[in-house]
């Protein structure tokens, strides 16, 4: 199924982008995760602190980003697609909100000796803020709605990125 998904959204964009001109980008990430877990039938939300690369393409209107997060105890690999907003109203200015969605693959350890691997999927929205020509600042937050992990239910946070434009 995640296959099946993520050729999916590999055509979308190739479809969207192909008369666009294309702005291939490298970044740093880091996030702050609330991690909703249960322990014992009891939830329990857990802060982590994750560090992460990324790749991605951009157009004037939209965004796809290949990112790898980790941790001690995280690890996870997602897909984001985002629609840069409000452009049609302001040009291109320097700070662009936009708003997006997220399917990725984790593997967590919940320090409940349970070593727990599935698919989470969920919305993510920020502001790109544009400091030269060839960086930007991408700060966001995002809701992720876990799929076949038992110990966690939801993760929510804010990433913070700089990305390179090549």
């Amino acid at each position: 199924m995640l296959k099946t998904i993520l050729i999916f959204i590999f055509l979308y964009q190739t479809m969207l982008m192909a008369d666009a001109e294309e702005f291939p980008f490298i970044g740093l990430t880091t996030s702050i995760n609330s991690i909703d877990t249960k322990n014992n039938l009891v939830n329990v939300n857990k802060k982590d602190t994750t560090f992460g690369l990324c790749y991605g393409k951009q157009t004037l209107e939209f965004r796809t980003i290949f990112t790898f997060n980790a941790n001690k105890d995280y690890k996870s690999f997602d897909v984001e697609v985002d629609k840069i907003l409000l452009d049609s109203m302001f040009g291109t200015p320097k700070i662009r909100p936009y708003l997006g969605t997220t399917l990725g693959y984790i593997k967590y350890d919940s320090n409940q000796n349970i070593d727990s691997k599935g698919y989470y999927y969920g919305l993510n929205s920020g502001f790109i803020i544009y400091t030269t020509d060839n960086i930007d600042i991408d700060l966001s937050y995002h809701y992720y709605k876990t799929k076949d992990i038992q110990s966690t239910n939801t993760i929510q946070g804010i990433t913070l990125g700089v990305h390179f434009f090549y």
